[in-house]
């Protein structure tokens, strides 16, 4: 199975507008989003568009495309960047059949190395619901740290809630992809 990320461009726009858009609430639920706080498809477009060509130093937000075998399956994004400081990784996969089969770990290690390089980081949290089982635990089995808990949004299309907050540790990543 050949694993690797890519970089985001304007082709991908599309697949992750109607990843949100097509969520059940069921899903929605399970993640922790609030389907009322995202924006229209339109609206979700153009703020994609914007962020899509804004230089390293100045984006607020970017995505890691995770490639399984020539096709794109799902994404990483890197939120509330502060270049040269700090980021917060969110991951999803947008083929229900791939999750929890310890794909996402690679990708997102992967993922987190890169963000941490292109973004000269000095530190990246991730914030899954605390009810959402598959994101805790692949972080949990990879050897991130989690670091605490708080009650919040880990975004602006979340509903507040439980999250878990997991130091992102370029050197766990790193360790996890060296050991195969």
């Amino acid at each position: 199975m050949d694993l690797h990320i890519r970089s985001w461009n304007r082709e991908d726009i599309p697949d992750i507008v109607r990843y949100w858009t097509s969520l059940s609430a069921a899903d929605a639920e399970r993640m922790g989003a609030e389907l009322s706080r995202f924006p229209t498809t339109e609206e979700y477009i153009r703020i994609l568009e914007g962020q899509l060509h804004q230089p390293p130093e100045q984006t607020n937000a970017c995505y890691s495309m995770w490639i399984m075998d020539g096709r794109t399956i799902g994404f990483a994004s890197l939120k509330n960047i502060r270049f040269g400081i700090h980021g917060e990784m969110h991951l999803h996969i947008w083929e229900a059949m791939q999750r929890g089969k310890g794909i996402g770990a690679k990708l997102f290690c992967l993922s987190a190395i890169d963000f941490y390089e292109r973004f000269k980081l000095g530190t990246v949290i991730c914030e899954p619901s605390a009810g959402n089982p598959l994101p805790n635990r692949m972080l949990e089995k990879t050897g991130f740290a989690r670091i605490g808990s708080r009650f919040g949004r880990s975004s602006d299309l979340s509903a507040e809630q439980e999250l878990n907050t997991y130091a992102i540790s370029r050197e766990v990543a790193l360790k996890y992809l060296a050991a195969g």
